[in-house]
């Protein structure tokens, strides 16, 4: 029987039916309400028309947010039973689905209607490989029994064995620099930007004065993705030109794009996932202070819609 109080150890997390291994979650749901107010009769002591109230009104869906960070495994690219390594979190990428995640549960709530809008990860040396993601929710929330995570083998993502590669506008980096180019960290980040359509007939009908679930969109359409990858490193990209690539001898229209890609694997060398940011550098610094090597910072940016 569950007790009135829920431990970080009964909690379990799991995203589109997929058990997650998490470090943390914030879930929060709640109405957009704004209040009615009309004018009654004239009052000569404020020398006009009282203002009454007369109910809150909703403005909007009623809409929720789960924010949560995780160690990203096998498990959570898994399709079909079996890991994949192509570069996409829950159809984030790859088709950007604009159907919603259900079968979701975060300790002992339950609920549907839930949509990526953004997910990062970043890559250290010796480090397990965490990520965080943002998912905005429609409807509401039920309760459920409280349920462990259990797992038996560890297979997350380590930055042991993960990688990433850098091309600066098509070309190999220690080309480039004329010098050996390294990579001290790396971090991914992806934002989904969402649009919600509604109908009349389904915000007017009359279940939804009697639905506990509330009134979800029609539609959550996805207007514009963008995803952006930053690297730390030792040196930064020399002829840097006004359109964000190395310019060389060329001109800027057959310039390549940039590329970082970023490879994870777990422990026993098993490839769990790739991300790729084809784009534009945006911007690149170097700093160097007593005591430490100079740091660059490189930042890459791709319009994937």
């Amino acid at each position: 029987m569950s007790g009135p109080f829920l431990r970080f150890e009964d909690g379990k997390i799991s995203l589109g039916g997929k058990d997650l291994a998490v470090q943390s979650a914030n879930l929060s749901i709640a109405p957009t309400l704004e209040p009615e107010r009309v004018y009654g009769d004239y009052d000569a002591s404020i020398a006009g028309a009282k203002t009454e109230f007369i109910n809150f009104a909703p403005t909007q869906n009623l809409k929720g947010q789960l924010d949560i960070s995780f160690y990203i495994s096998a498990e959570t690219f898994a399709q079909d039973g079996s890991p994949n390594s192509i570069d996409r979190m829950f159809e984030i990428k790859n088709g950007m689905s604009e159907q919603p995640i259900n079968q979701n549960v975060v300790g002992r709530y339950r609920f549907d209607n839930m949509y990526l809008t953004s997910f990062s990860f970043s890559l250290s040396p010796l480090q397990v490989i965490q990520a965080s993601a943002t998912y905005d929710i429609y409807g509401s929330i039920n309760r459920t029994i409280d349920r462990r995570f259990h797992k038996d083998t560890v297979d997350f993502a380590h930055a042991m064995k993960s990688f990433g590669r850098m091309e600066a506008s098509g070309t190999d980096i220690d080309v480039a620099t004329q010098r050996q180019f390294e990579i001290s960290s790396l971090k991914y980040n992806i934002i989904v930007g969402r649009k919600i359509y509604n109908t009349i007939r389904a915000a007017e009908h009359t279940s939804t004065n009697t639905n506990a679930n509330g009134v979800v969109p029609a539609r959550v359409s996805v207007e514009n993705i963008e995803a952006e990858m930053n690297i730390e490193s030792n040196e930064m990209i020399p002829l840097l030109n006004a359109y964000g690539d190395r310019q060389a001898l060329t001109s800027p229209e057959s310039i390549a794009d940039s590329e970082v890609e970023a490879f994870l694997y777990d422990l026993q060398g098993n490839k769990i996932a790739r991300f790729p940011v084809v784009g534009k550098i945006q911007s690149q610094s170097s700093s160097i202070s007593e005591g430490d090597y100079a740091k660059s910072s490189i930042t890459i940016k791709q319009i994937i819609k």
